[in-house]
């Protein structure tokens, strides 16, 4: 049989009425983000108009136009599901967002229309035996008595084209001189320190070279691959070397510093003319006046590819032997790397769990709740619980809007989390771990997310023993109910349908 992917909303939670609607026609579910503004003279069921970014939206109230009541309140809790029709923007205004569900065909049931009036919306049944749940099926094109609401604008695109699949890569961006540059994630390597470099060697282009477990590895500075210009003046203590791989060569490249690691999407990238400029595959904007040069990796260093390889051979019989034994894949989704992040003390966490990182802003607060676990996000139409470290392991909360406070945003499985941090400190390679020893009372609680830990070497040359996070006991063993935190609008993607499936393959 069949499946079909529905998008559930609470229309009136005491009457535990359940509506669904096609998840291909949610552009996305939110928050009510400003004062809804009556529009008068208008048909009863409009509650009114609101401004969703850059468009104004004409808001359904669902309970008046399903007949459930005429009163025009709503929680302030309430949620908005904005859907397309005939190439207009609709929100429908609903008690709260509930899940995505997948639904085989076998378990709709229609209703006779017989049974119903003649501005009837609800076209089917689905009702989910194992949960003794029956959840209505709303008929978007039934939402309006005739068509003449619709009439002037049917023959509009709509602003969502359906079936189109768009594919996503993931870069590691990062900041040099007054610009911003993207890598790919599968050519990026590491993060280390700039005290690292053995400068013995620095000649033209090169600023010397890093050791890293029997590698020569050859480094040059960011602005003057770049920018084609050498750079005369000293570089600051918090500039970081990024290590970058190819086939042909590994190689390191001084930045001022790591900003994000940032999901792209393929079709959104703006190609540049190929020519003199082939180390720049595009340009991506991930909001308006921001604009990303993401690099072709391979073509960047083409003109210094023999100089590199020149010195990336300068290397002993023992240190050949040692890169034998240790030739397995090193890229940043690996084992044996970690983000080490800050609140109030250094953490890690393991970087294959590390989906992405970004600024923290937009959160949103639970009705009622209090804790760790108090906000979520809506991170590109799926919500995800956030949780605050610093409240969860006992430090004390920091009421601030610290630009270098982040959001680190982690899968285990198919469940995501959002782990407020103070800080991005370094991405780190480690090849040992040790178990965690005792903790301390404040920790005490929470051991079972901190079972390990690694000997972090700093700027320094201080080595510090760093506690590693355990997402996956963090999300199964401490959040308040991870099914509830998955249901929210998960795979519900702003004018993206097919995403999820993109995410899976």
């Amino acid at each position: 049989m069949a499946e079909q992917l529905f998008a559930s909303f609470i229309l009136d939670r005491e009457q535990g009425l359940e509506i669904a609607i096609a998840a291909d026609s949610v552009t996305e579910a939110t928050a009510i983000t400003e004062k809804i503004q009556p529009l008068p003279a208008s048909v009863h069921f409009l509650e009114g108009i609101m401004h969703l970014r850059d468009e104004v939206i004409p808001i359904l109230n669902m309970k008046k136009r399903m007949g459930i009541s005429d009163s025009s309140e709503y929680d302030k809790e309430a949620k908005i599901a904005v859907v397309t029709l005939a190439g207009q923007l609709f929100g429908l205004l609903f008690d709260d967002i509930q899940e995505v569900l997948r639904v085989d065909e076998s378990l709709l049931m229609p209703i006779q229309p017989a049974l119903q009036s003649e501005d009837y919306v609800i076209s089917d049944l689905i009702t989910l035996k194992n949960s003794h749940r029956t959840l209505e099926v709303l008929d978007l094109e039934r939402l309006f008595v005739g068509e003449e609401l619709l009439a002037d604008h049917g023959a509009r695109e709509s602003t969502t084209q359906k079936g189109e699949i768009r594919t996503y890569s993931r870069y590691v961006i990062f900041s040099s001189g007054n610009a911003e540059y993207g890598v790919p994630v599968e050519n990026s390597r590491e993060l280390t320190f700039l005290s690292d470099i053995d400068d013995t060697f620095k000649t033209g282009h090169l600023e010397g070279a890093l050791q890293l477990r029997g590698r020569t590895i050859p480094v040059m500075n960011a602005g003057t691959l770049l920018h084609e210009t050498p750079q005369e003046t000293d570089l600051p203590e918090t500039s970081r070397i990024l290590v970058m791989a190819t086939d042909l060569i590994n190689f390191g490249m001084i930045i001022d510093e790591i900003k994000e690691i940032l999901i792209v999407c393929n079709e959104k990238i703006l190609l540049t003319p190929k020519g003199k400029e082939d180390s720049v595959a595009g340009i991506y904007e991930p909001q308006e006046g921001r604009n990303i040069m993401l690099l072709d990796v391979v073509n960047l260093v083409s003109s210094q590819m023999k100089l590199l390889q020149s010195m990336a051979r300068m290397r002993s019989e023992d240190e050949e032997q040692l890169e034998a034994s240790t030739a397995e894949s090193r890229h940043l989704i690996t084992e044996n790397c970690y983000l080490i992040f800050s609140i109030d003390k250094n953490f890690a966490i393991e970087l294959k769990d590390v989906q992405e990182i970004i600024e923290h802003n937009d959160l949103l607060s639970l009705p009622g709740a209090t804790g760790f676990d108090s906000k979520i996000i809506n991170l590109r139409g799926q919500i995800i619980p956030v949780v605050n470290l610093r409240v969860f392991y006992n430090y004390p909360d920091k009421q601030s809007t610290d630009s270098n406070s982040r959001l680190i945003i982690c899968r285990s499985g198919e469940q995501l989390v959002a782990l407020q941090v103070d800080s991005i400190i370094t991405i780190y390679k480690q090849e040992e771990f040790h178990d965690t020893p005792s903790l301390n009372p404040q920790l005490q609680e929470r051991q079972d997310t901190l079972d390990r830990l690694i000997e972090f070497i700093g700027e320094q040359g201080l080595v510090e023993h760093v506690l590693v996070v355990n997402t996956a006991n963090l999300i199964n063993n401490h959040l308040q109910s991870t099914q509830t935190n998955e249901i929210t609008t998960n795979n519900i993607k702003k004018s993206d349908p097919l995403l999820e499936t993109e995410e899976r393959r």
